[in-house]
Formats: structure tokens, sequence, C-alpha cells
């Protein structure tokens, strides 16, 4: 399959919103904003784009104002080609609805963000809906959920530097239902956080973390009152780095008698990290990109069936 075959079975996946209103717009009346992507615009992306000459689904605009959402590299192709008028999608809603709704376009389709990207969007989402749930910002953003904490946890895109507790209150999942926030989570990340500047006040250590000064006291109490069978912080680090990986679920007696048989090891086999990613990224023949995300995009989208199903049949035995 050629590049541009690619590029229009890419385009083409992306779901256009229930009961949308399409209508001609003049190229002219159309407002372009880049800012959501860190790089502007990508005029390789662009050629490629006027090759199929108007072969696109329609761009997303807000109806108020023509600020197009999504749509911004087919609209410079459009005036490349010195078309006058281009299918439009309108989208009625505010600022931060349209941040989502083109995050959920170009995660994975037509010109995939970046990871700086996506985490600088995670960011700003977190402002909006500092509400919602890791897995949920995750899922949306195509980042992990640990990376999503941390972002919560960094105080300098916040205004006035504060950042959401994550010991008070609760988070919305994928779901739209409100469920407590993942104490054991936050505790480790304060955990953390002690042992990285044993020193600190409360406070600051609240302030990086997230959470209240008092949780903090309590953390460091618990901590103060268990046996010391941690080696030190450079030791530890060194028996890290020559020590191989050990997963939670190993010697686990449940998974070990899984009908389906070695559960572990299967899941073991399946298991990648970011570091992994990046480095193989880089290495990949150009000619082969479009076939391998394809591929990636096809076992993403069945990890993430395989979770809803594993969630979904938890939830009914509760």
């Amino acid at each position: 399959m050629s590049t541009c075959e690619h590029l229009v079975s890419s385009l083409n996946a992306v779901a256009v919103l229930p009961g949308s209103d399409i209508a001609s717009v003049a190229v002219a009346d159309l407002n372009v904003d880049c800012s959501f992507r860190e790089s502007g615009v990508n005029e390789e992306h662009v050629q490629l784009l006027a090759e199929l000459d108007g072969q696109w689904p329609p761009v997303l605009a807000r109806r108020d104002d023509r600020l197009v959402i999504d749509g911004v590299h087919r609209v410079a192709a459009a005036r490349l080609l010195g078309r006058k008028r281009i299918e439009t999608e309108w989208f009625d809603g505010g600022a931060d609805d349209a941040l989502v709704e083109f995050v959920r376009r170009n995660v994975y389709h037509g010109l995939p963000l970046t990871l700086r990207e996506r985490k600088r969007v995670a960011s700003r989402l977190l402002r909006a809906h500092a509400d919602w749930s890791d897995r949920r910002l995750a899922e949306l953003c195509a980042i992990s959920p640990k990376t999503v904490g941390r972002l919560r946890t960094t105080a300098g895109d916040r205004p006035n530097g504060q950042v959401p507790h994550l010991d008070t209150g609760s988070r919305v999942g994928r779901d739209d239902r409100a469920r407590p926030v993942n104490r054991a989570a936050m505790r480790s990340r304060v955990v953390e956080a002690i042992k990285a500047q044993p020193g600190a006040s409360l406070r600051a250590v609240a302030a990086q973390v997230g959470v209240s000064p008092e949780t903090v006291r309590l953390v460091r109490m618990s901590l103060s009152c268990a046996p010391d069978t941690e080696p030190t912080p450079s030791v530890a680090g060194h028996a890290r780095a020559a020590a191989p990986r050990r997963l939670p679920w190993e010697g686990d007696a449940a998974l070990a008698s899984c009908d389906a048989g070695d559960f572990v090891g299967w899941f073991d086999r399946t298991s990648i990290n970011e570091q992994d990613c990046l480095e193989r990224v880089e290495t990949l023949p150009l000619g082969r990109v479009y076939e391998i995300a394809d591929e990636a995009r096809r076992r993403s989208e069945m990890w993430m069936k395989f979770a809803r199903r594993a969630e979904a049949r938890a939830a009914k035995r509760s």
C-alpha cells in the first residue's frame, strides 16, 4: 500500500461526531490556529495531502468563530491547490471541549501527535479537568497513567503553582463514574518524595506531590516505624540496575492456577516500556513505517479490549 493510500485510510478512520452538521465553507473564512501542535504546520504532510487532490474527510471547526479544531493541514493543502471552499463539520462547544476532540482525532490518525505534544496536551487537560482519572486522561492522550500522575504533580504549569490534591475527593473515569482516589498510588508518590528529600519540610513535600502536609506527616511516621530493610539510595540504584525486572504478579498463586495455562509467562512476553519504543522507533525503515504503525494500532486496540473486558468481569462480580 502506498504512502498516500495509508494516509487516506488513516484520515477516513477519524470518527465523525454523531448528528454532525456539515457544510461547504469558504477556505478564506476559516481561522487556523496551530497552538495545539508544538511544531506548527508540517509542510511535508501538507504536500502529501495536496497529492490526494481533495479526497479528505471534512475539517472540524467551531461554528461561532470558524476556528479549525482538526484539519489545519487539510486547509493548508486546500490553499496550496487554490481551492476556494472546503467541506467543514461544525463543532458547538467551548475551548476545553474542542481540545478534547482535537486529541481524540489526532492521537492515532492523520499526522499523529508526538509524545512531547501528547504530554503537553495532557497538562492542559489536567488544568481543565483535574477531576478526571489518570487512566481516563492516559487513554485519551495515548500515554501511560504513571505519566499522567507525574504531570499531575508538576506545579510549574498550574496557576499560582497549585496542583489538584491527590488525597481528597474522587476522580471521574472513562465511564463518567466518580471513584475515590487511589490512595496506594498517592502514598507511593509521597514515599518517593520523602526518600529523595529526607530533610525537606512537610509543606515542601506536600507542595511537590500535591497532597496535604498532614498526609506527608502520617506517611513519614509510618516509614519511621517500619524496619529499615532497604539499602541506601546509592546501593539501591546499583542493585536496581543489575537486578532483573521483577513483576508484581511473579509467584502469584492465583495467576499460576489460571485455566488458560502459563498466563504470567504469556503476559510478560508482551511487556514493553516507553524507553524501548523511543529507541526502536528511530531505527524503523521509512518504507515500513505505516505498515508497522497500523499493526501497532491494531495491537493497542486489542489490549484496550482486553483491559475493558477484564474490568467488566470484575465489575459484574462486585
